[in-house]
């Protein structure tokens, strides 16, 4: 740190103070004097104090209340996620704890019904009168065609 940017204390002087509210401060400065004046409570108030009221900017009007109804509405949202992860631990852990007891040992214990296979008699007797059926109509053209030969 510059001893011109800080007294022998380590807190800004006062030419620091109307230096950096014209802005000439190099960035490594500029940093150097706003880490300072974010852990050092008198400097900023300091920095507070050194501003006269036709300096500040005034708020439009109503700004107050919508800025508070948006930290209270944030408030809300992260309540909302909060029990939601509450939610969904909760549910994690009971999926978890029904899954490694045993608590649904029960499905595995009932009997399982299964599927009887069809009755393919019908279908059985029907392939082989067909494959006789093809079989002596077969035989009947070697013997028309032999007869043909002959």
């Amino acid at each position: 740190m510059k001893p011109t940017l800080f007294n022998k204390e380590g807190h800004l002087t006062e030419d620091t103070v109307k230096l950096l509210k014209l802005g000439t401060f190099k960035d490594e400065e500029l940093i150097a004097i706003l880490e300072h004046i974010s852990d050092c409570q008198e400097c900023a108030s300091v920095l507070g104090d050194s501003f006269e009221d036709d300096e500040l900017a005034e708020a439009p009007l109503g700004f107050e209340e919508k800025v508070q109804i948006e930290i209270k509405n944030k408030k809300k949202s992260n309540i909302h996620f909060s029990l939601y992860c509450v939610r969904v631990a909760v549910a994690a852990s009971i999926a978890l704890m029904l899954v490694f007891s045993n608590g649904l040992s029960f499905i595995a214990n009932t009997k399982t019904n299964y599927v009887k296979p069809l009755d393919l008699s019908f279908i059985n007797s029907f392939n082989s009168d067909l494959n006789s059926f093809s079989e002596k109509i077969i035989k009947m053209e070697v013997f028309n065609n032999d007869k043909a030969k002959k």
